[in-house]
């Protein structure tokens, strides 16, 4: 289950399909090469976790996408992800500093093949993004807290896909937030990396809103 939990969520993730698609167990047998059980049972969580929405009787299809629950769903990044990030570096250690270093690293050399717009450069973008945000509050000592933050995060990337390949948020401004980010978390200088998070959580729900909805 886990192979094709992952392998699925990061094509939900990745943009591979669209709001609304149908998941049909025997395409996506065909697909990843993986048996009918496994992947129903990996339709099973990733519908737990509201990537997918299961139908009766008619299967399962990918959620669709709304501006108030995006809102929403940015609003509960904001709760959550700073507090999440003050204690992660109120328990700093070296171990730590160099996850979010590597993670930094891994997520600025896909920054460089992002400008490019495809497709298999922003899957590479959004995992090492993801992976970037989630080293920064993983030391925060709460596995609960981690995983309300990892499902929320995993949520909000559903609507950033289309808007990043086509040049929405910036590139270049998405990547200046992340430096300073990292920097300010290495130093351990909590207030400012709070403020950085926040500031940049806003910065890209704004972009992604104005582009989306033209609010």
């Amino acid at each position: 289950m886990g192979l094709a939990y992952e392998t699925i969520r990061e094509d939900l993730l990745g943009g591979l399909y669209e709001p609304g698609d149908r998941l049909g167990i025997g395409e996506l047998r065909d697909r990843y090469g993986i048996g009918a059980s496994p992947i129903r049972e990996a339709l099973s969580r990733l519908a737990e976790s509201g990537l997918i929405v299961a139908l009766p009787n008619r299967g399962y299809r990918v959620a669709t996408v709304s501006r108030e629950e995006y809102r929403d769903l940015v609003d509960m990044r904001l709760t959550l992800e700073p507090g999440a990030l003050a204690r992660s570096i109120g328990n700093a250690d070296l171990d730590w500093e160099a996850r979010v270093a590597a993670a930094y690293q891994r997520l600025a050399s896909t920054h460089r093949q992002l400008v490019d717009g495809a497709a298999a450069a922003y899957r590479d973008w959004a995992r090492e993004d993801r992976g970037f945000h989630l080293a920064l509050i993983s030391n925060c000592g709460s596995d609960w807290l981690l995983r309300f933050c990892r499902s929320i995060y995993d949520q909000t990337a559903r609507y950033h896909r289309d808007r990043i390949l086509t040049g929405v948020p910036p590139v270049r401004k998405t990547e200046r937030e992340h430096n300073a980010l990292m920097e300010a978390a290495i130093a351990r200088d909590a207030d400012t990396a709070c403020d950085l998070l926040r500031g940049h959580i806003e910065s890209v729900a704004r972009r992604i809103e104005s582009a989306t909805w033209n609010s």
